[in-house]
């Protein structure tokens, strides 16, 4: 999950190549150009054809293989392109296998090696089938051998750097105790997990050697009507003090997470019964009944971190200290602000209010990342931003540029920017405190009551607001999940409710609430004006445009709102955790995975108990709803799945714990310089991050 205001900035790329090899734009020319293969198309490359592509691409190479009509497989191309090369010793010399493919289960043994090398960030020499697949047994295409060669015949650089901007200061540089979406973008960076997405909406196993199922045996029903499920990690990953991840440091991060620890969540972890350590590479939870999401692995960002974010040997003193103490602060703090991870890049430097610079890390298992630093500029306001990408100041960005901003710096700047706009999960919502923040324990008197929220979400144009603010890009949407999402067939049901723009049905259901209008023009009841602080984050043009827009609306309904702009810190760390506001715009962004439980249910409400650790700002509890969500936790089947989700929405648009608003997409940029990029949604920006390279 990423929990993300309006003006948190995220940066990522484009999608010019997949999952990070260099695209067939820039190598399939070359290499007919160069007459290395005369027409490349989507055909099986033939070993006549790779024959006469060695002699020309490498005059002199010795060549294993006779010419003939037969199809080169993936596996055989590899395995004679590394010979060719020389690099074999290389292919011998890694500690385990990291392919990050989804039938690495497939691969012969023997050609392990190979595969190895050729998905490391300085080799480049293979792309992914459809699926994650490294399809050993299936014929290479020209095309796909023409990206390899290039890889080949120019490896990607290494050095340099690439600067983005945020708007904001990081909370902290570790999800397990801030829900920030900037945090998040730099996990993904500054740290690893088990699973990831690739640009086809397909998991894949980055720390794991496989995704654990029922199909593949790691996943076990159990007798007693539990399940297990083992994860075998791989061999050789090193945190960045250069210390051998293993299986302990995982069932370490499950005793911290099921501890008084004020994690931001850990619904998943309290459902283990045991952790069981195999071997230094292999572990076993147990769950005393089915977990439908169990694979994924953690209730943090889900899968995507899973349980490797907590080195036992760095912190284990510390949360022995904490635990015995019951005072948590320092051990948190050390934790968020003193990060050792996994990732591809490690935390140099952090100036508050003026930048956070990354550095390579170079015993990253994918291959030491080519660019050596990523810099993350601090400057509030996006404007400001805009001015330096136009100058050539910014290198790459995701949401540092608004959509108006994109779509000019695409007219403007087509010669150094690569510009594109990429459907997302991620939407645009207003969270309606349920609770009065006077007094938590009392209803909030004015959205307290379901028909003033109903009201609120009729008396809002949406398609105006997007056509405004997103240049009618946007998706309008009804629920807290867009079409990309795993659940998107709930959404077509009848029973989810759609909200049309209906100004007279917002007052007709404001008065059925006992409201009145007064004077002046606002309803009123019992003395008290229906007057409200819309809050958001500063130094955003579009949460500033889009608050006006919600202002004006809402007036014309006898709704009187005051715009309240604060900087992103104070929101995260003041205002959200605990419920100290009435209505909040902000923006959820979620995994095409995630979770109901995860988020909307009343064990997520931020609170002392939790130590204010929740996602569940508005404070919304509905009983029937709970019961959905824990039935879902334990749903293996996918009709009955679709049919509890169906229930969810149904009780979700009725009630409205926040008001959707739209799924904005993601404008990003790129300069046309910076090569081997892949994103998407849904993967995170740092999971190709080690491949990208500045061609010089």
């Amino acid at each position: 999950m990423k929990k993300v205001l309006s003006l948190v900035i995220c940066f990522s790329l484009f999608f010019s190549v997949l999952f990070g090899q260099i695209s067939e734009e820039i190598a399939v020319p070359y290499v007919e150009s160069k007459g290395i293969i005369s027409e490349c198309t989507d055909e099986p490359l033939t070993y006549d054809s790779f024959y006469k592509a060695v002699q020309s691409a490498f005059p002199g190479a010795e060549i294993a293989f006779e010419p003939s009509t037969a199809q080169v497989l993936r596996k055989d191309f590899i395995v004679n392109l590394v010979t060719i090369l020389g690099l074999e010793d290389e292919a011998m010399s890694f500690e385990g296998v990291y392919t990050w493919a989804n039938d690495e289960r497939a691969i012969p043994e023997a050609f392990l090696p190979y595969f190895t090398l050729a998905y490391q960030s300085d080799r480049q020499l293979l792309d992914y089938r459809y699926g994650q697949l490294a399809a050993p047994f299936k014929a290479i295409t020209e095309i796909e051998a023409a990206r390899a060669i290039y890889s080949a015949l120019f490896p990607p650089e290494q050095g340099g750097q690439v600067v983005t901007a945020v708007t904001a200061d990081p909370p902290g540089f570790n999800t397990l105790f801030t829900s920030s979406g900037l945090t998040w973008t730099l996990c993904n960076i500054l740290g690893d997990g088990y699973l990831g997405t690739n640009e086809d909406g397909f998991y894949i196993p980055r720390m794991v050697t496989e995704i654990p199922t029922v199909e593949n045996g790691l996943i076990q029903m159990l007798d007693n009507g539990g399940m297990a499920i083992t994860y075998n990690i791989r061999k050789g990953m090193k945190w960045h003090d250069g210390v051998e991840i293993t299986a302990y440091d995982a069932a370490f991060q499950w005793e911290v997470m099921v501890s008084d620890a004020p994690v931001t969540s850990n619904y998943y972890e309290g459902m283990v019964q045991k952790v069981e350590i195999n071997d230094d590479y292999s572990f076993t939870i147990y769950f005393d009944q089915p977990m439908a999401d169990g694979k994924f692995g953690s209730s943090v960002y889900g899968y995507y971190f899973g349980w490797f974010q907590l080195p036992e040997h760095v912190y284990r003193e510390g949360f022995e200290e904490a635990k015995a103490s019951g005072k948590w602060d320092a051990f948190a703090n050390d934790i968020t602000r003193n990060p050792v991870l996994s990732g591809p890049y490690k935390l140099k430097e952090y100036k508050e209010g003026q930048h956070v610079v990354l550095e390579a890390f170079d015993e990253y298992y994918m291959g030491r990342p080519n660019i050596d630093t990523i810099i993350f500029r601090i400057i509030p306001d996006s404007d400001s931003i805009f001015a330096s990408t136009l100058n050539g100041e910014i290198d790459v960005g995701r949401y540092t540029l608004d959509l108006k901003q994109s779509l000019q710096l695409r007219n403007q700047k087509s010669d150094l920017y690569n510009v594109f706009l990429t459907p997302n999960v991620a939407y645009q919502c207003i969270d309606l405190n349920f609770r009065d923040p006077k007094d938590l324990s009392k209803p909030n008197p004015l959205f307290g009551d379901i028909r003033t929220r109903q009201a609120f979400l009729h008396g809002l144009n949406r398609e105006q607001i997007n056509n405004i603010v997103f240049q009618g890009e946007a998706e309008i949407v009804d629920t807290w999940i867009t079409e990309l999402h795993m659940m998107r067939e709930a959404l077509k049901d009848p029973a989810v409710k759609h909200y049309e723009y209906n100004p007279a049905k917002a007052k007709q259901l404001m008065e059925e609430a006992g409201w009145k209008l007064n004077k002046q023009g606002y309803y009123e009841k019992d003395g008290l004006v229906f007057e409200f602080n819309l809050i958001g984050g500063a130094g955003s043009t579009m949460t500033e445009t889009l608050s006006q827009l919600i202002q004006g609306m809402l007036k014309a309904i006898g709704m009187k709102v005051n715009i309240d702009l604060k900087p992103a810190l104070v929101l995260w760390t003041e205002v959200m955790p605990y419920g100290n506001f009435d209505a909040l715009l902000t923006g959820w962004g979620y995994g095409i995975n995630d979770e109901a439980s995860n988020y909307w249910g009343s064990n997520s409400i931020p609170s002392e108990a939790n130590g204010f650790g929740g996602t569940n700002y508005t404070g919304w509890a509905n009983e029937r709803n709970d019961e959905i969500l824990d039935e879902l936790t334990r749903t293996m089947a996918a009709d009955k799945k679709l049919e509890l989700y169906t229930e969810h929405f149904k009780i979700w648009t009725e009630e409205l714990p926040v008001i959707p608003l739209m799924a904005d997409p993601t404008p990003h940029f790129a300069k046309k310089y910076i090569r081997s990029f892949s994103s998407t949604y849904d993967g995170g920006l740092g999971w190709v991050i080690q491949n990208w390279y500045i061609e010089k």
